[in-house]
Parts: structure tokens; sequence; C-alpha cells
């Protein structure tokens, strides 16, 4: 990801106005413009003030104009710049916009989460957001404004000069341009070093995170891990931050300095001696004077140039992250839109097998699941039941082997349109510090939203048990960090996620997916889970992860897996004849719940 990335950023910047705003860009590079005319003119107009007085001035009224064009000059600058502020800000404003909604475009639009887990990926993100280099990329637009306005000043100051004496520039241009390309390469190494030293400042940003969340704060003071916390922050952020140290030259600053002594001696040094044996005049030596002062707009333009660099590096990664997913969209138009009725026979995974980075999961599993029932999955943790979840879900594709639905492979159905098939209650659901009518009706987010719609839904997943005493009922925010907001217990919000799902049901979801549905709730709670279970169920293809037995024996069927495929499956009965893994850890389970011997 290194290597020239504030160069290429700041040419991708300059692609891409435009198409931010067309108007926008077009005022921007017209006010510019203006103020390099305008910076060109003052010195023009300075001169013959002083040539009119030094030469005594004739023709007062002459004179008069002279002064006045100076002054209009003078204040046409002044209200200039604010409008190349404004102008530019709103350009800035618009591209750190299209530039975040490019990079949420891009991290949404996967069919699957893998890239979200991808440390490159990661590291793009944080880098188009500014982590490395501590500037959005908007500032890149008011640093691009003013150094063109700069650079257009300091041309028409060389031209001036020549008007003088045509060599004169030359010297002056190569120095400053010289100082510049040396600056520049030094800020180019420290982007580079910056984007290298991300993961560091990702680790930091984390630990940062969590001492000033609510998230961990019960954890962090109960276990006292504040100094541990501290010291980690500190330390992944000093790593960070040396990757930054020492990027500059010293030997290369000091001989531009004198490069730069040099050339101007010698430029004075010859204006001093052609105006002391009288070939210029004092109108001369004025234009002469500014325009060498002007001509250091050539050269290195200290923090434009520097958040230049730094905020144009953002633009190639915001971009990259844009560019995700873009090749899997285009196949989904060879994907077909699945039946309303699947699954009507059966939904199988043939062969599967699948891993992620660091581990193998599944080794070859094949499993059925009849339509209309209710299977239950157990096993070990990380046997890869949850996995198997995320593969019927299309979060990630098998490696091998294929997943059907009444005999079509997965993998060439829409995934959007068969996730419209899918109620899923994940292990580690989501608490969205939203209303309460948000949280249930994400679950089909185009459907009905009133009040009738999510009474089923409420009844089933036992949300009217708490309802009542929300604050706004509905339309209760669920976190105390908003205005009329509440705070849930765990076996609550277990309800709300069920609601979700069963929400999702109600409008046409045909396979419901249960993991650990009852993990969160007391003993009450989940025996209503049990007395609806089979009304929760009907007519739905269901599948249940779970380590409780109770809950796991009103399945119809049940499977084991362990060590990546199915090594027991039937009914409860069926597994407890069979008197293999199943039947040990439900009785390992259950021994505890037997009534003791009376002493």
């Amino acid at each position: 990801m290194t290597g020239g990335q504030g160069e290429n950023g700041v040419l991708e910047l300059i692609r891409i106005l435009p198409r931010v705003s067309a108007a926008l860009s077009a005022a921007l590079a017209t006010v510019v413009l203006l103020e390099a005319l305008l910076a060109s003119a003052f010195m023009l107009a300075g001169a013959t003030v002083v040539g009119d007085v030094a030469g005594g001035a004739a023709d007062r009224e002459l004179a008069l104009l002279h002064l006045a064009v100076f002054i209009a000059f003078f204040v046409a600058r002044l209200a200039l710049t604010p409008v190349s502020g404004m102008i530019a800000g709103e350009l800035a404003r618009r591209v750190n916009a299209t530039l975040g909604q490019t990079t949420l475009e891009g991290a949404l639009r996967p069919v699957g989460i893998g890239h979200l887990s991808d440390p490159d990926v990661a590291d793009r993100i944080q880098l188009a957001r500014g982590l490395a280099t501590g500037y959005p990329p908007g500032q890149a637009v008011t640093s691009l404004a003013r150094l063109v306005s700069s650079r257009l000043s300091g041309i028409a100051a060389a031209v001036l000069l020549a008007t003088v004496e045509w060599w004169l520039p030359l010297p002056l241009a190569g120095a400053w341009i010289v100082l510049s390309r040396w600056r520049l390469r030094e800020v180019r190494k420290a982007v580079d070093a910056a984007e290298g030293a991300t993961p560091a400042l990702r680790q930091a940003a984390y630990a940062r995170d969590l001492a000033i969340s609510d998230a961990a704060a019960k954890e962090v003071r109960v276990f006292g891990f504040q100094d541990w916390l501290h010291e980690r922050f500190t330390r992944a952020w000093l790593v960070g931050m040396d990757a930054l140290a020492g990027k500059g030259n010293n030997r290369t600053r000091i001989a531009s300095s004198v490069l730069l002594a040099v050339t101007h001696a010698a430029v004075f040094g010859y204006l001093a001696l052609a105006t002391a044996g009288g070939r210029f005049d004092v109108e001369s030596v004025t234009v002469a004077l500014q325009a060498t002062a002007g001509m250091g707009a050539l050269g290195w333009i200290g923090d434009v140039q520097w958040m230049l660099t730094q905020a144009g590096a953002t633009v190639p990664h915001a971009l990259a992250v844009g560019r995700l997913g873009v090749e899997a969209e285009h196949s989904r138009s060879d994907t077909t839109t699945p039946d309303e009725r699947l699954p009507a026979q059966e939904i199988r995974f043939e062969d599967v097998r699948f891993g992620y980075p660091d581990r193998p999961v599944l080794k070859g599993l094949d499993l059925s699941i009849p339509a209309g029932s209710s299977l239950a999955i157990v096993g070990m943790n990380g046997a890869g039941k949850s996995t198997l979840i995320k593969l019927l879900a299309r979060l990630y594709d098998p490696v091998s082997g294929r997943i059907t639905v009444d005999g079509v492979d997965l993998r060439t159905l829409d995934p959007l349109a068969w996730r419209r098939r899918l109620a899923i209650v994940f292990q580690d659901f989501v608490r969205y510090e939203l209303p309460l009518r948000d949280n249930v009706g994400f679950g089909r987010l185009d459907a009905d939203r009133s009040n009738g719609a999510f009474d089923r839904a409420a009844k089933l997943s036992g949300l009217n048990d708490f309802l009542p005493r929300l604050p706004a009922g509905w339309d209760t925010p669920l976190s105390r960090r908003f205005e009329g907001g509440t705070d849930l217990s765990g076996g609550q919000w277990q309800r709300v996620a069920l609601a979700r799902a069963l929400f999702a049901v109600e409008h046409g979801a045909r396979v419901l997916v249960l993991d650990e549905p009852t993990a969160n709730l007391d003993v009450r709670a989940e025996a209503q889970i049990y007395e609806h279970f089979l009304e929760i169920t009907r007519g739905l293809t269901t599948i249940l992860v779970s380590h409780r037995f109770a809950t796991v024996r009103l399945a119809d069927r049940i499977c084991v897996i362990d060590g990546g495929e199915v090594t027991e499956y039937g009914s409860h009965e069926e597994l407890m004849e069979l008197d293999g893994q199943y039947a040990h850890l439900f009785t390992l389970q259950s021994e505890p719940f037997r009534e003791a011997p009376h002493v």
C-alpha cells in the first residue's frame, strides 16, 4: 500500500473533483486564476506608485489614478480570499462526503463478510479515514487551491522579473524547485511510513475505545486493568509514531538552505550593482525586488504541501475500498431469484469444506435438512456450528462442495433475495442503540411499521413481558445515552433479537435459524420459549444451535458435528439409544438435575 500514495492521491483527487461538483470545481479554478493575476497586477501597480513617488509625479491626476488602481487591486485580493476559502471549504465537505460514501458502499457491497476480517482491508478503511495521516481527504482540496494559487503567483512573479532582466528568474526558479522536490520526497517517505504504521495505530485506537466506551467499562474497572489499557495504548501509539520519526534528512535541508542563500545573494548582488551603475530605475528595482520575493511561491510551501500530500494519500485508499465487490456485483446478473416457496423439499450440504485463515473448520460435511422440519445442531465449541449458519446465509462460500436448496446450488441464487427467505438470530446478535421499533423492524426493513405488524412477534418472543414498561413503547431508544432511552438486560435483548427474526418470518422468511436462542434467558423466560416452540416453528424449516439439551430435544432431528463432520444424526430417542456423543452430553448435562438420594 506504500509508494507515492500522496502524489497519486493528488492526481486522483483532481480527477474526481468534477464528478463531486463540476460547478464548484470550475468556480474554484476561476477564483484561483484570478488570485494569481491579481497578485501580479498588485506588484506592477505597486511598482508604478513607487515610481510616481520617486519621480515626483509630474502628472498628479495620473499618479492618483495609479494609486486608485493599486488600492483597487489590494481590495480585490482581500475580497477574493474569503470567496476562495468558502468555495474550497464547500468542495472539501463534498469530497469528504463523497469518499466517505464510497468507502461505506465498498465495505457493504461484497456479498460475504470475509473482507471485513482482512487486515489489509481494515488498514485501507482506516487510511481512507485519515487515521495514519491525521487529515481527512477534503483537507487536500483547500491545500490544493492554495498551492495552485501560489504556483501561478510564482510563475507570474518569474515573468515580471524576466521583464527586468531575462535571466534573473532562472537561478531562483531552479533553486526553489530543487528545494521543493527534496522536501516533497521527505514528505512522501513520511506518508509511506505512516501507512506502514497503520496496524499499530489501529491497536492504539482499539485500546482507546475500550477505555472510553461503556461497553467495556464494567470489566475494565472490576478487573482493574485501567493502567494496562493506558500502557497498551501508549506503547502501540509510540510504535506508530516511531515509524514516522527520523524521516527527515538534515543534510538535505542544510544543502537546500545554502543553495537558496547563494542564488538570492547572487541576484540581489547583481541588482545592487546594476542599479548603482544606473541600469535600472526605481520602478524596475521595485518590480524586481517584489518579483524575487514572490518567486518563493515556486518552492516548498510548508503546511500547504504537507497537508496536501498527507490528505491526498487517503484518496487512493478510499477509492480502492469503494471498488470492493464490484466484480462480484456484476456476476449477480447471472444469478436467479429464488422461488418464494423455497425450500419446498430440502436444504442439503454436500461434501462441504471450509476454513478460516488460521484454522480449518468443516472437512467434507454432508447434511440434509428436510423442508418444514426442525433440526438441532450440537457439538463442542469450535466444531463449526455457527460457521455452518454463515455458509447457509452466504456470508461465506464453501472452499469446496456445495449447498443446495431443492437441488439448486445456493451460489446460483441471488444472495440478497435468498436472505429474504432467512430469519436468523445470531449468537452474537447486535444490540442496536435505536428505538425498539427499529430493532425489531430490521427483520424486514421494507415491511409495514405500524404497531399491528409487530404484535405477533412481540407475543411469541416474550417482548410483551416488558414492552408496557418502556417509556415510549415501541419508540423507546434502547440506550440511556439518548434522551428518553433505557437499557435492557441480556435476557430482554435476547427477546428483541428473537422478535427481529420472527418479524422476518411474519413477512415471508421460510427458514428460521436460532443460534443459542435462550443463552441469556432466565428459567421462566426459557420455559416460555419451550412452550411456544412448536408455534414459533410451525410451517418453517428451523435450524437450532444450542448447548441446552432441553431445547435441543424439541427438534424433529438432531445432528452432532465433530471434527468438521456430521458424526451422529437422528431423533432424540434414536441418538440416546445409539449411546454415542449426544447421549453422553445429554446425560452429563441432565445429571445435576436428577434427584439426589436421601441419606
